[in-house]
C-alpha cells in the first residue's frame, strides 16, 4: 500500500510520451521500414480508456511515408493527442555529415546543419498533419546549446530531451545532463544545457528519473562515486542495484517493473516535482524491434505494465493527464517571477 506522495491536493500531471519512430532500431538510412506504427492504434485504444492524452514525438521516416502518417494523424484526431517533433540525425535530411556512430547526436553537427534538419523535419510534419509542432526530442537525446538555438529559430517552445542523472558522453559523444534540474526550467541560446535561464524563451520538460531512495541530492553523487574509479573496477553499482540498496530508475515500462516506476514516482513527488512523465518506443509496440520486446508476451507485458501503473498511480495521487505542450503551459506559470506571475494573472 502506498501513502499519498505529495501533501498536495493538487493533481499531479502525467505526461506520456511516445519516440514514434521507424523500425529500424539500430542507425539506418538504407531499407528503413516503418511498420510498427500500425501498433498505435491499439495503444490509442488503451489510452481512450484510461484517459491518457499522449504526445508523439514524430520522426521524418515516419511524417514521410502516407500510411504511417495516417495512423498519427488518427491517433491524435479529436485532440486524443499531440504531435510533436523527433529527429534522428543519422537519416533526417539535408544528409551532409559523415556517416559516423558520432554524428547519431544532434548536439555533435555543425550549428549550421543542426538548424537545416531541424528547418527540414518541421517543414515535413507541417506537410503531413497540416500543424506547426511545438514540442521537440532529440534522437538519442543529443541535445546540446545549439540545438536551442535552432529551435527557437524554428519557432519550437518546449524541448523534452533532458534525461537528468545521465551521464551519455561515453556513447559517440552524448551529452552529459548530471546535474539538471528534475523540474521544468527555462533554457537560452549557447549556455550549457543543465543550467536555467531566467529568461530563456525555450521551456525544457525534462523525462523522469531518479532514484529509490531520497533525498536524490545525497544519492546521485553515491551513485557517481560507485560509477567511479576505483569502485567501478568492482561493479559496485551493480551491486547496489541488483540487491535494491541503491536503484537508478527511469520512469518508463521498458527499463523498470510497475513496483519499481510508482517507487521513483513516490519519490519524484517527495522531491518536489510537480509531474511525471512516462515515456517509451513506437518499436517496442511489435514484438521483435527492440530490444525490450523480443516477443508477443513481452508486449502484453509492457501493455499490462502501462495500465497497472496508471491505476497504482491514482491510489497514489490525484491525477491528471496531459501532453507535453499542455504541461508546458501549466508548469510555465510556475517559473515566473512573483511579480510577472502577478501581472500574468490579472
Amino acid at each position: 500500500m502506498f501513502d499519498r506522495a505529495a501533501p498536495s491536493s493538487d493533481s499531479v500531471l502525467l505526461v506520456v510520451s511516445i519516440d514514434t519512430e521507424e523500425d529500424n532500431w539500430n542507425r539506418n538510412r538504407r531499407n528503413v521500414t516503418v511498420e510498427n506504427i500500425g501498433e498505435l492504434r491499439r495503444l490509442a485504444v488503451v489510452f481512450d480508456r484510461l484517459g491518457v492524452r499522449p504526445t508523439y514525438f514524430t520522426a521524418y521516416q515516419v511524417a514521410m511515408d502516407p500510411r504511417a502518417a495516417d495512423v498519427v494523424r488518427d491517433v491524435c484526431d479529436g485532440g486524443r493527442g499531440e504531435i510533436a517533433a523527433h529527429l534522428h540525425p543519422w537519416n533526417t535530411p539535408p544528409l551532409k555529415e559523415t556517416y559516423v556512430p558520432r554524428h547519431s547526436m544532434l548536439k555533435n553537427l555543425p550549428r549550421e546543419l543542426q538548424l537545416a534538419k531541424i528547418q527540414r523535419l518541421t517543414e515535413t510534419l507541417e506537410g503531413a498533419f497540416d500543424l506547426t509542432p511545438r514540442a521537440f526530442r532529440a534522437g538519442r537525446y543529443g541535445f546540446g546549446s545549439d540545438t536551442v538555438r535552432a529551435l527557437l529559430r524554428c519557432g519550437y517552445r518546449v524541448d523534452s530531451s533532458v534525461t537528468p542523472f545521465l551521464n551519455l558522453q561515453a556513447f559517440d559523444g552524448g551529452p552529459n545532463f548530471v546535474g539538471a534540474p528534475i523540474v521544468p526550467y527555462r533554457l537560452a541560446p549557447d549556455s550549457d544545457v543543465r543550467q536555467p535561464a531566467a529568461d530563456g524563451a525555450l521551456l525544457e520538460i525534462p523525462l523522469s528519473l531518479g532514484f529509490n531512495r531520497s533525498p536524490f541530492s545525497l544519492w546521485d553523487p553515491v551513485r557517481r562515486l560507485l560509477e567511479g574509479a576505483p569502485f567501478r573496477w568492482f561493479h559496485l553499482a551493480g551491486v547496489a542495484h541488483r540487491t535494491g540498496l541503491l536503484k537508478r530508475i527511469g520512469l518508463s515500462p521498458e527499463l523498470a517493473s510497475v513496483d519499481e516506476m510508482l517507487t521513483v514516482s513516490r519519490r519524484l513527488l517527495q522531491e518536489g516535482v510537480p509531474y511525471l512523465h512516462v515515456s517509451w518506443h513506437s518499436p517496442t509496440l511489435k514484438p521483435g524491434l527492440s530490444p525490450y520486446t523480443a516477443t508477443a508476451a513481452d508486449v502484453e507485458r509492457l501493455y499490462a505494465s502501462v495500465e497497472a501503473y496508471v491505476e497504482g498511480l491514482a491510489r497514489i495521487t490525484s491525477v491528471k493527464f496531459a501532453t507535453v505542450s499542455e504541461a508546458a503551459s501549466l508548469l510555465a506559470q510556475s517559473l515566473l517571477s512573483p511579480t510577472a506571475r502577478q501581472v500574468a494573472t490579472c
